[in-house]
């Protein structure tokens, strides 16, 4: 199955134009632990459903949060301008869950981020070849994966760049023992604007590496 840019692009203009609605007063009263300017201001925060999936409203390094998946499988570094796209996140217990955010860097550039992740593959030669396949078709495009062993995982990454201007790192991420994995999609898009491509090629590739190294099972 091809990726539907076009369905990518919209959920991206969509979710990086939501603001916060909430005074100033209303976001203490949601966010007891969010007590600096900062942190107050911060995207993340800023929106009801994206807060609900963070570990706590504290930073775990600057710029980031911890997200926890509500499956409880897994844990990941989440940047403080993402959104997450509520109304497009799917769970099916603790065995399956998908989501779409939108990401906004202080430098203006923009991302997109894609989770899905599942239990119901095994992490032998089978089961890994399968995950690789369909995020392979989910992209529409051959990819050529790196493996990088380390931390209790197994981590596949890849690098794909489409005609429609559509760029950006694949990665499949599996712990070394048991079954499922999460499937990562980092993209960023010059389509319609070249002038906002950014950022550069290197930090572009360093946020996409840092999201997919931060997974935890």
């Amino acid at each position: 199955m091809r990726l539907n840019l076009k369905r990518f692009t919209a959920l991206l203009i969509v979710t990086l134009s939501l603001t916060a609605c909430q005074s100033v007063n209303e976001q203490e009263e949601t966010q007891p632990e969010a007590t600096t300017e900062e942190q107050i201001k911060a995207r993340a925060l800023q929106d009801e459903f994206t807060r609900s999936m963070l570990k706590s409203a504290q930073e775990t390094e600057k710029g980031y949060y911890t997200l926890e998946s509500k499956t409880g499988e897994y844990e990941m570094l989440f940047p403080a301008g993402g959104e997450i796209d509520g109304i497009g996140y799917t769970r099916k217990g603790e065995s399956s869950e998908a989501f779409l955010a939108g990401i906004l860097y202080n430098d203006k550039t923009e991302a997109l981020l894609r989770i899905k992740y599942t239990n119901a593959l095994s992490n032998d030669e089978t089961g890994i070849g399968y995950a690789k396949e369909l995020l392979t078709n989910s992209i529409g495009e051959d990819m050529e994966f790196d493996r990088i062993d380390g931390k209790g995982k197994v981590t596949y990454v890849a690098l794909f760049t489409m005609d429609e201007g559509l760029y950006g790192y694949a990665a499949y991420i599996h712990p070394d023992k048991g079954w499922g994995g999460v499937e990562i999609v980092y993209s960023g898009s010059c389509m319609d604007n070249p002038k906002s491509c950014g950022p550069e090629e290197e930090e572009f590739k360093k946020r996409a590496y840092k999201l997919i190294s931060s997974v935890k099972f």
